[in-house]
Order: C-alpha cells, then sequence, then structure tokens
C-alpha cells in the first residue's frame, strides 16, 4: 500500500513536474513565436515601406525605367516610361521587351539590338548611347541614350532585368543651341577683331557683309552706299555677300522707294516676315516690286550704317526666300555689326584721308623742289642768256668810239647793238609777259582776226631761227579766210613760240610744217618737226614754268624755257587748249592748238597814229626827268638828232620846278622816280596852269592794263613801256 501511494506521489510529482516543464516551454514557445512574429511584422513593414520607397522612387526619378522576367518580358514600367513609351505599366505586363521598347539606329533606320537580351545572356551590366531612338506605341521617335543591369535574388541568381533610358533630344538640342552661340560668339569676336584692324574700305566692308549674313541666317546680304545723282536719291551697292554681283548690276542703281527710304534716311531698322506683304511694297513703277530675275526675297532685314557724326554712310540689307527667317535677336547681332562697321569706315575714311594729305603734302613738297630746281636752272640760263648780248654790245661799243674804226665798221658796231638790244628786250617782254599771265593779270585785245595774218606774222617772227639752221617749212591753210575773236598779236606770239620751239629742237636741215584747219566749231593749228622729240615721261611737264627737257639742253640754241608755258597761258586766255605729241626721242614732236570759234560783240578797231603831213617833222619842246641818267640822257641824244629841243633833270621836283619855268610842250616822266613820282607831278600839273598845252607821257618798266589806266587817270596823255621803242616815240612826236 505504501509502496503504492510512493509510487503514485512519484508519479504525481514526475506529472507535476512535466506539467511545469511543458507550461515552461509552452511560455518560453509562445515568447519565441511572439517575438518571430514581431519580428516578421517589423520585416514585412520594412519590406513594405522599402517597396514604397522604391516605387515613389521609380515614379520621382526623370530616367524612364522597366524591369523584366529572365525571359525579357516586361514587369514594370515606370511613369516616365509609360509616356515616352506610350505603353501603361499595365498594359506592358508580360508583353515582350521588343514590343514596348520599340528602338532603331537613328543613322541606318535599321531595328537596333536590344540590351536585355545581353544582360540576360551575360550577367553583366550594359550601357548603350550610340545613336538609338526609341518608337513609342503611337509612332513619336525620340533620341535616346539607354542601359541595362541584371536583376538576382538573395542567392545571387538572375530572376530578371531591369533597363534605364532617358530622352537626350533636348540636351542635343542644348548642345547644338550651345554650339551655334559659342560659333556665333566667335564670329562676332573674329569680326570685331577684324573690323578693328582693318583700315582698307573695301575689305571693310566686305567683312560687315559677310558677317552680317552668316550670323543673321540670310540666303545674302549686300551693302549699299548712299549717294545723289540728278535724280535725287539712288543707292550704290558696295558688297555683295551670298550671291553673284551680276545678280543686282544687270538691274542698275536701286532707287529711293519707300521701302529703302527708312534705311538710308537712318530712321530705323526694318524687319519684315514677308515683305511683300509690306504696304509698301510694290508701290512705285516700273516694277512695282522686284523686277524679273531679281533674287527672290521674301524675309527682308534692312539696318542703316550711321557715322559718329550723324552721316547715314549707306544700308545693310539681308534677304531669304523663305518667309519669318529673321529674329529680333537677328536684328540685335546685325545692329552691333553695322555700329561697329560704321565705326572702322569713320577710322578708315579718316586714315584715307590722312593718306591722301600726305600723300598731297608730298606731291606738294616734290613739286615745290621740282619748281626750286627748275627756278634755279632759270635764273642760271637767265644770267646766260643776258650774259650773251652784253658781250658784243661791249665790243661794238668800244670799236665805235675807237679813233681809228672806218665809218663801215662803227655802222656794223651800230647794227651789232641794235640787234642785241633787241634781242635782250624780247627776253624781258618774255619775262614780263610770263610773269602777267602767272597772276592772272594780262588782259587780251580781242578783236575779229583773220588766221592768215596772224600765221603770216608768227612765221616772219621765227624766220630768222628757222632759216639760219636751213629748215624747210610748209605751211598748209584752209581754202577759204578763217576769222575768228582773238588777240592777234598773242596769238601770233604762241605760233611763232612753237615755230622757234621746233627750229631750235630740229637738227639743221629739217622740216616743220605748220598745218591749220577749221571745223564748226573750233580752228587747230599744229607745229610739228622731225627733231629729236620728247621722252614719254617728259610730255606731262612740257608746259611747266621754266621746263626745260633734259635731253634737249645741250642742243638748244638757248632760251629761258618759258616759251610753251607762256604759249600754254595765252592760250588758255583765248579758251583754248595746247598739247604736245611725240613718238619719242629722236622721233619729232608735234603741238597742237585748238581754239573756239567765238564771236564778240563788237571788233576792236586797230589803233593807228597820225603820220599827216601837218604834223611830220616839226621841232618840239621835250622835258625829260629820270632818275638814271643813261636812260635819260640817251633818251635825249636821241631826240635831238631828230631835231627837238630837250632838257633833262634828275628827279621829281626838279621836274615840276623846270615844267613851271620852261613850259615844255612835251614831258616824258619815269614813274619811279625817289623823291616824287611820275603820278605826283601829274596829278599837280593837271591842277596848275599848263593842265591843258602840256602833254604828258608816262614811262616805266611796268606795262600791265591796269598800270596804263593808272597813268591815264593821274593825267597823262601816253604810256610807254621800258625800254622805249624809239621809232614809235618819235612818230608819236611828228
Amino acid at each position: 500500500m505504501a509502496s503504492d501511494e510512493r509510487e503514485e506521489e512519484q508519479l504525481r510529482a514526475a506529472a507535476l513536474k512535466t506539467a511545469e516543464s511543458i507550461r515552461i516551454a509552452r511560455q518560453r514557445a509562445e515568447r519565441e513565436l511572439l517575438a518571430a512574429l514581431e519580428a516578421l511584422e517589423r520585416k514585412t513593414e520594412e519590406l513594405t515601406q522599402q517597396r514604397e520607397w522604391f516605387a515613389v522612387t521609380l515614379e520621382s526619378i526623370g530616367d524612364a525605367v522597366i524591369t523584366t522576367d529572365t525571359q525579357g518580358r516586361v514587369s514594370f514600367l515606370n511613369p516616365v516610361a509609360e509616356q515616352m513609351t506610350g505603353w501603361s505599366s499595365a498594359q506592358a505586363q508580360g508583353e515582350p521587351l521588343e514590343r514596348v521598347f520599340r528602338i532603331i539606329n537613328e543613322e541606318t533606320r535599321l531595328p537596333a539590338e536590344n540590351p536585355v537580351h545581353k544582360v540576360l545572356e551575360s550577367g553583366k551590366t550594359i550601357a548603350l548611347a550610340n545613336h538609338t531612338a526609341l518608337i513609342s506605341k503611337h509612332g513619336a521617335e525620340r533620341a535616346i541614350e539607354d542601359s541595362a543591369a541584371p536583376i538576382r535574388d538573395s542567392q545571387g541568381n538572375i530572376c530578371g532585368a531591369v533597363m534605364v533610358f532617358h530622352d537626350v533630344g533636348k540636351r542635343r538640342e542644348a548642345e547644338k543651341a550651345l554650339r551655334e552661340e559659342t560659333r556665333m560668339l566667335e564670329l562676332l569676336n573674329a569680326t570685331g577683331m577684324s573690323l578693328a584692324a582693318q583700315l582698307d574700305l573695301q575689305t571693310l566692308v566686305q567683312t560687315m557683309t559677310d558677317s552680317a549674313t552668316q550670323l543673321s541666317g540670310a540666303a545674302f546680304g549686300a551693302f549699299f552706299y548712299n549717294v545723289s545723282d540728278q535724280d535725287g536719291k539712288s543707292f550704290l551697292l558696295y558688297t555683295l555677300s551670298g550671291a553673284p554681283r551680276e545678280a543686282f548690276e544687270r538691274f542698275g542703281r536701286p532707287r529711293n522707294t519707300p521701302v529703302f527710304d527708312a534705311t538710308f534716311r537712318g530712321e530705323g531698322v526694318v524687319r519684315c516676315a514677308d515683305i511683300t506683304q509690306d504696304p509698301r511694297y510694290g508701290t512705285m513703277l516700273p516694277h512695282r516690286g522686284m523686277p524679273k530675275g531679281h533674287l527672290p526675297v521674301r524675309s527682308y532685314l534692312a539696318v542703316p550704317v550711321i557715322s559718329r557724326s550723324g552721316e547715314v554712310l549707306g544700308g545693310l540689307l539681308l534677304g531669304h526666300p523663305q518667309s519669318d527667317v529673321f529674329t529680333a535677336r537677328s536684328e540685335r547681332l546685325v545692329l552691333g555689326i553695322s555700329a561697329q562697321a560704321a565705326i572702322a569706315i569713320d577710322n578708315a575714311r579718316l586714315y584715307e584721308a590722312a593718306q591722301q594729305e600726305i600723300l598731297r603734302r608730298e606731291r606738294a613738297e616734290a613739286a615745290l623742289q621740282e619748281t626750286d630746281r627748275r627756278k634755279d636752272e632759270f635764273l642760271a640760263t637767265l644770267a646766260h642768256e643776258l650774259r650773251n648780248p652784253l658781250a658784243p654790245i661791249r665790243q661794238a661799243a668800244r670799236i665805235s668810239k675807237t679813233p681809228a674804226a672806218t665809218e663801215a665798221q662803227k655802222r656794223w658796231s651800230h647794227d651789232v647793238i641794235e640787234r642785241q638790244v633787241h634781242h635782250m628786250a624780247l627776253l624781258l617782254e618774255d619775262l614780263l609777259d610770263i610773269s602777267r599771265v602767272t597772276r592772272g593779270t594780262l588782259e587780251l585785245r580781242t578783236e575779229m582776226t583773220e588766221l592768215a595774218a596772224v600765221i603770216e606774222a608768227a612765221v616772219e617772227t621765227a624766220r630768222p631761227s628757222i632759216d639760219s639752221k636751213r629748215h624747210v617749212l610748209s605751211i598748209e591753210m584752209p581754202p577759204e579766210a578763217v576769222h575768228l575773236a582773238a588777240d592777234p598779236l598773242r596769238l601770233a606770239q604762241v605760233i611763232s613760240n612753237l615755230l622757234t620751239n621746233a627750229a631750235k629742237y630740229t637738227d639743221p636741215g629739217g622740216r616743220i610744217r605748220l598745218h591749220a584747219v577749221r571745223d564748226a566749231e573750233a580752228v587747230t593749228i599744229s607745229v610739228s618737226d622731225n627733231g629729236i622729240g620728247i621722252p614719254a615721261d617728259a610730255i606731262q611737264g612740257v608746259f611747266a614754268m621754266f621746263s626745260q627737257v633734259k635731253s634737249a639742253q645741250d642742243r638748244s640754241d638757248g632760251g629761258l624755257g618759258i616759251g610753251l608755258a607762256l604759249a600754254k597761258g595765252l592760250v588758255d586766255l583765248h579758251g583754248g587748249s595746247i598739247t604736245a605729241r611725240s613718238a619719242g626721242t629722236g622721233r619729232g614732236s608735234e603741238f597742237v592748238v585748238r581754239l573756239p570759234m567765238r564771236v564778240i560783240g563788237a571788233a576792236r578797231a586797230p589803233k593807228t597814229i597820225d603820220t599827216s603831213s601837218a604834223t611830220a617833222g616839226r621841232r618840239r619842246r621835250l622835258l625829260i626827268a629820270d632818275d638814271n641818267e643813261d636812260a635819260a640822257e640817251s633818251l635825249a641824244a636821241l631826240l635831238r638828232i631828230d631835231g627837238h629841243e630837250v632838257t633833262v633833270v634828275k628827279n621829281g621836283r626838279e621836274a615840276l620846278a623846270t615844267i613851271n619855268s620852261l613850259q615844255p610842250e612835251i614831258a616824258l616822266l619815269d614813274i619811279g622816280m625817289p623823291d616824287m613820282n611820275g603820278y605826283e607831278i601829274a596829278r599837280q600839273l593837271r591842277q596848275g596852269p599848263l593842265r591843258d598845252q602840256l602833254t604828258l607821257i608816262a614811262v616805266t618798266g611796268w606795262g600791265q592794263d591796269r598800270d596804263k589806266t593808272r597813268a591815264l587817270e593821274a593825267g597823262f596823255n601816253h604810256h610807254f613801256t621800258k625800254p622805249i621803242e624809239p621809232e614809235a616815240l618819235l612818230e608819236l612826236l611828228r
């Protein structure tokens, strides 16, 4: 019994122990299960958060994302992928990737290889960016860059693939815009540097036109200068870009039409999307718009080019055959170029003007040096020419006063003196004439003149020079008498100078030809010879003052080198022209005078001297006043030989006193006496008691018309220029 109870007690204790163990184990299991459930719940929550984060991330990123299974079937598209492919994620699930993600090569236009298959085969990440284009469900095309990578499970096994791609069209446009902007900035910089460094006007304006055409996107551009003509404003094409010059030249200068007017008046920019729709277009005849064959223009942009002074230099005109090409940006770019060009043009014009001024001064300095050289040569020649007659005059005078000289020798010496004095008088007269021509004080005595008489007088003057070298002179005249309005003395002087010149520079026995013709408008007189000729480089200078061709100086028979200059001056005064021609050295020369057939209102009657018997041979009572004693006494001696009573005084005050006391019939007064000049004496005498009975003759070295007028106004009756021609004075006294 006791054993049974113990056994039962043991069993009960064991059962209680087992139950306690079970309870403890259950509590432990419950705790572990609760912990596991809590861990699972936390993991589930984490996975949910990760899934939600992943979903949000895929939806928010800018790239498109597509996932596939191991067979390349679509399992997911994010919103960007939906928008780019045109497929929703739900529609795309289970579809082959090639159907949803259809790509081609941009260059070949052939289907491109899908990178997902390579990823699934190789297990490697692949990135492609070589000209791939995505074709959407609706046919839209866009350039993309894509990459793909494998999706692996926890054991590292591939369980799918993910593709990421994005649109590169905007980036490419931005890159293109950036490249274009860089190109424009480089072109603007190069243009600015070129314009700033350029001083050649043609190159400068061409650079402006080319740059404006490129930067604005124009098909062609042109720059026109503002010019004026007899019909008003027109424009001169200066540079052209993008088209051949003939495209404009055959249409002539553009006219001042309403379309052009605003630009060339500097009123601002004209920009038209379609110029043919502008109300100013096509309003003027004869074309009423662009003439046939003109460059096609729809888009039109015109910008004035204005200098710093405000002058509108011209207009920069740009065109394109399509409409709406030019933008506000184009306008700003072209305005900037035109502003830079205007400054550069101003600088170029200033530089050109400075260069022209430098050249002008250099030429003026060279001309002064040449004139100075000719002056020195002239002075040396003048000294030589004046010394030449002095030697025979001195020798002849010595012979004349030698007691042993015969009458024949004395007569010969007198002839020598007379010839040499005549020669000196001609030299001095030429000097006075060229001086008058140079100062513009020589006046012509124009009258209706017969050409034959003028040529006869000229030949008579030049005959000694011609005959002394045994030249043959031929004269060809019009068959009819020719009359023209001219100064016969001066015209004969011109022709005799040309004949004398031909005689000088032609070897003995040469030929000289004088040929005269007339037409309805002019008389032409040519003098030609077969002499030494004129080098080509000397033709232009033969009419210059003191000019003598160097190659001819050694062969000249004398002269001052002013004959041709004097001839040209006299011809110019007649309103004519004189030219020189020569085939070159040793081939002769020709001088051609052309005189207009002018008509004058009244021919001036030739002056005559009264030589009737009533006045001839009468003895006169004269007074000579001159501070040059030799001049006064020699003239007095000449007059005394002619039978006149002559008193000589040496100054003005003595002349005035002697005239009042002796009361001569005639007084010859030198104008330039030191104490009282001839004008003062004449004025005083004309106010005194002898005013009506005294004849006053002015004797002076000044022989211009104004000098003669001044003498007459002072009270003189006659005027003689030194040296006095004795025969003329004696004829007047007779």
